[in-house]
């Protein structure tokens, strides 16, 4: 995933990174890491640190000032007022770096007090900054078309029009100055804290995992996904359990975070004039709700896709029916199949530089100078993410890699990120904006281009090819169940949140309830999550709701287009590039339309994916026919 912020609410991305092979370093309180943040900031709280922060809060007071006195736009001000958007643009650019170095620190060891302190202080330092965008929206407004239209064509501006034409879209939706700005002030110690609140508590939360005839041992959650990658179905459903237990055990505090979160929102949407409570996270995937429709409709009546998948197996596993414990279970004959991290790393290597010459080069820069955060330990949060800065064009990856099947592919979809941040190396700041949509297209793409150099590698090995289609299915059934089904319970919570506080019971039936719609019968009715809502980072995030539909989105255009990768040659990767540094330049449905000539808003197109998904499914039946055992 890539950390992204919403345009409807204050804050900025985060991120980080670490590798073993490389020097190892001391962190925060003695911590080991290995990745290097240096580039960011030479120490935490050194001298530079703390001078970028006092020049960024005086930046931005000033800004403040500037822009009151500026007041309304007129003809005869538009350069002092596109000048004071420049200072702001880069301002915002200033504020995103410190927040992805302060995120970097956190998501390694979330642990450290004094790391959360200058959390909370820069949640203050966004609202100040939030404060000069709620003058520079009644601004743009009121202004009127053809003024409008003068500022952008200011030359400093020429590439940040549609930025700013989203800018003055949101005014349309916003209380008046004086209360956007408390609402500015309020998030930092309000919204925010509650989804800081809940980073911390993820980061420290252990379980016991308890296994017949071994001794006990404390686990951090983090490492929850990899034990249910185990081929030991004791293991798996001993992690499971374990894990369930200690969400369990703090429901409480992530029941009170959610209600808080979702409660906040729909309050400030109601106080906005915001008609539902799905137009924010449309506006922020910058798509509308034609091709949102589009996608969950077609996914709807696919269903069975993914489905079959499930049902056959559970039969593989010698089960009746999967459980959710049994959901990332490898097949019998992969047992014992362990994935190295630098074993991982060549095989994504060799994959990239096959395929593109520009791929492979940000892969191994990202090895080599020790970008990525992969080691397990106690204190990470759970989850992977990339994250980056525009100040010094490089992105951190985060994520927990145990040698699990699924690892591998979770390392290069994060270097897709590190590789669409790439491409926008050189671009003004506000221009990088992509919505998440967009922002999962790279991801998943890289995860296509590994996945297909292993098939073609297992053309002689049945067993390993249908190994790697069980991969494949499984992430398909992630988006095409699992990510639909956080849909559904997210949507029912915002309506139900709308009448009142949610207790703990009535979420997990929600959460259930939403699964059952799904997974249907292909999964065991008495075997499904009810604390999933509790485990699932996305649901609180606070700078975006509905973290959840722009996946399946990513995953879908982006077979899509790895499609037209196969059919067209390398001529497609310029254009490929060209979309991706063009995701910040219109909406969704427009940069399809422009660069390829996809209609987003229409059933077939989305089809047409999963077309594809049902081939991968037919090939697994036929593989899956010989049994398990197929020989190696």
């Amino acid at each position: 995933m890539v950390r992204a912020r919403g345009f409807w609410e204050p804050g900025v991305a985060s991120g980080v990174s670490c590798l073993r092979g490389a020097t190892i370093h001391r962190g925060r309180e003695g911590v080991r890491v290995s990745w290097d943040l240096s580039p960011f900031f030479a120490s935490f709280d050194g001298q530079e640190y703390r001078e970028f922060r006092t020049r960024l809060a005086r930046d931005l007071a000033q800004l403040l000032a500037d822009a009151r006195d500026l007041g309304a736009l007129e003809r005869e001000r538009i350069a002092d007022f596109a000048s004071l958007l420049e200072r702001l643009e880069d301002a915002t650019a200033r504020s995103a770096h410190l927040a992805s170095y302060l995120g970097c620190l956190h998501a390694a060891d979330s642990r450290d007090e004094a790391v959360s302190r200058e959390l909370a202080s820069a949640a203050s330092a966004r609202a100040a900054q939030e404060k000069v965008y709620v003058r520079v929206r009644a601004a743009l407004r009121d202004a009127d078309d053809d003024l409008f239209a003068e500022l952008c064509a200011d030359r400093s501006l020429r590439s940040a029009g549609f930025f700013l034409s989203r800018v003055r879209e949101r005014a349309g939706f916003s209380m008046g100055e004086a209360e956007e700005a408390l609402a500015a002030d309020l998030d930092a110690t309000g919204l925010s804290a509650w989804g800081r609140l809940y980073s911390k508590l993820s980061g420290k939360l252990e379980f016991e995992l308890e296994l017949p005839g071994r001794p006990s041992r404390r686990v951090p959650v983090a490492l929850t996904r990899t034990l249910l990658e185990d081929p030991d179905p004791a293991v798996r459903r001993a992690a499971f359990r374990g894990a369930n237990s200690a969400w369990a055990h703090s429901a409480d505090t992530t029941a009170a975070c959610l209600n808080a979160i979702a409660g906040t929102r729909l309050a400030l949407y109601a106080r906005r004039g915001v008609a539902s409570f799905l137009d924010p996270a449309l506006f922020d995937a910058a798509i509308s709700r034609a091709t949102l429709d589009a996608l969950l409709d077609a996914v709807r009546s696919r269903v069975e896709i993914p489905r079959r998948y499930l049902r056959r197996k559970a039969q593989l596993l010698g089960l009746e029916r999967m459980g959710f414990a049994d959901l990332l279970a490898p097949l019998p004959n992969r047992a014992d199949e362990r994935v190295p991290f630098e074993n991982a790393r060549a095989e994504i290597q060799a994959a990239f530089d096959r395929f593109h010459a520009p791929l492979g080069a940000l892969a191994r820069k990202a090895f080599e100078r020790r970008w990525i955060d992969w080691e397990p330990r106690a204190g990470k949060q759970p989850g992977g993410f990339c994250s980056g800065s525009s100040l010094i064009d490089e992105s951190r990856i985060f994520l927990t890699f145990d040698g699990a099947p699924g690892d591998a592919s979770t390392l290069a979809h994060e270097l897709g990120h590190a590789f669409h941040g790439a491409t926008l190396a050189g671009s003004r700041a506000w221009a990088r904006r992509s919505p998440m949509t967009l922002a999962e297209t790279a991801s998943t793409f890289a995860e296509q281009v590994l996945i297909d150099s292993s098939l073609e590698l297992a053309k002689r090995t049945p067993a390993r090819r249908l190994a790697i289609l069980d991969g494949r299915l499984q992430d398909a059934a992630v988006f095409l169940l699992n990510i639909p089904a956080r849909f559904s319970f997210e949507h029912a919570v915002y309506q139900e949140r709308a009448h009142g506080e949610l207790s703990v019971s009535r979420l997990c039936e929600l959460m259930l309830a939403a699964e059952r719609e799904w997974y249907g019968d292909s999964l065991d009715a008495d075997d499904l999550d009810p604390w999933f809502w509790a485990s699932k980072l996305h649901f609180y995030i606070t700078t975006t709701s509905f973290y959840n539909f722009p996946y399946t989105f990513g995953y879908l255009f982006s077979l899509g287009l790895f499609q037209r990768a196969r059919q067209e040659g390398p001529g497609f990767m310029p254009r490929f590039e060209a979309l991706l540094r063009s995701t910040g330049s219109d909406t969704a449905e427009a940069i399809a339309r422009d660069a390829f000539g996809m209609d987003l808003s229409a059933p077939d197109f989305w089809h047409e994916s999963l077309d594809l998904v049902e081939g991968l499914l037919d090939e697994f039946l036929v593989g899956a026919a010989v049994g398990p055992g197929l020989a190696q």
